[in-house]
């Protein structure tokens, strides 16, 4: 049976527990980060089983609804061993004060109930469990030339890059006013990068001049995973191929070891073709959507 816990009644130190004895302990579901990402969050929990997933959500014009934070690229359901029916139940058990939702699963095939529906998404991950040669032999030609030509630039990628430094370059860029990142998603960018760096698991890399920041990227170590969390990179930095040599930089620290690289997205095609060109290979979850809402209001969803 899946209850439903508040977030006063939830045990953190025992939903840690029981996402590492499931098997899936991804670092998105850890207490810490979701404390970070969307605090006061709830959960759904079956005991029987040990499966898990959070609840993240809000309230606006007095309407409970789930959103997805910003950061964060799923919500489970988090359980031990393949159980092609267990993201379905979990949809059918959250509660019906939610009134809206628009969150991402990390199951691929599901078959909502109604009044759910959900839209199949793309992440891309690169095993790093070859020799740095060899890997870099499975990039594409163009992400070879790439590197060769950011090799010949003179620049270098910068380790040891703090939280406070990425997140200025990152709400400083282009890309991050198109992303129309709102208040509550920018306070979890800051927190989350910086409980990241406080717990020793994340790590900034970036290319810069005299002028200023190219190309930055901030990175989550979690268990065998490394996440690419989120990077930018300038015009300037584009014509030099930084976000390649950055990337690569971090696939030739961790040649070898047997983790995975995944770069926490994808779905867009001009980042899909960027990803695969490292050799990375496609990986699908899924984008669950439910309104309860009146349909006088539906049009005003949250």
């Amino acid at each position: 049976m899946i209850t439903y816990l508040p977030h006063d009644q939830i045990d953190q130190l025992a939903w840690d527990r029981r996402l590492e004895a499931s098997g899936q302990a991804w670092w998105y579901a850890g207490s810490t980060v979701l404390n970070a990402a969307a605090p006061g969050w709830d959960a759904l929990v079956d005991e029987a089983s040990g499966a898990c997933m959070p609840l993240m959500w809000r309230r606006k014009f007095g309407i409970h609804y789930l959103f997805q934070p910003f950061l964060l690229q799923h919500a489970g359901p988090y359980g031990p061993g393949p159980d092609p029916e267990r993201a379905a139940r979990f949809l059918e058990a959250v509660p019906r004060h939610f009134r809206y939702a628009d969150i991402m699963l990390g199951a691929e095939d599901v078959q909502p109930p109604p009044p759910w529906r959900v839209e199949q998404r793309h992440d891309h991950v690169l095993p790093l469990h070859a020799g740095v040669e060899d890997l870099r032999a499975a990039y594409s030609d163009n992400h070879r030339r790439s590197v060769r030509k950011f090799s010949r630039s003179g620049l270098h990628v910068e380790a040891g890059v703090g939280s406070t430094e990425v997140i200025a370059a990152l709400e400083g860029s282009e890309q991050f006013r198109r992303w129309r990142i709102d208040a509550v998603g920018r306070a979890s960018l800051h927190t989350v990068l910086q409980a990241t760096e406080r717990d020793g698991t994340g790590f900034g890399r970036m290319v810069r001049t005299a002028d200023g920041c190219l190309a930055v990227g901030w990175f989550v170590r979690h268990l065998r995973r490394i996440y690419f969390l989120k990077g930018v990179g300038t015009a300037a930095g584009r014509e030099l191929r930084t976000m390649h040599a950055l990337i690569d930089h971090v696939v030739e620290e961790f040649a070898g070891t047997g983790m995975v690289l995944d770069f926490a997205g994808g779905h867009d095609p001009q980042l899909a073709r960027f990803y695969a060109g490292f050799g990375a290979c496609k990986e699908v979850y899924s984008r669950a959507l439910m309104n309860r809402l009146p349909p006088v209001v539906r049009r005003l969803k949250p």
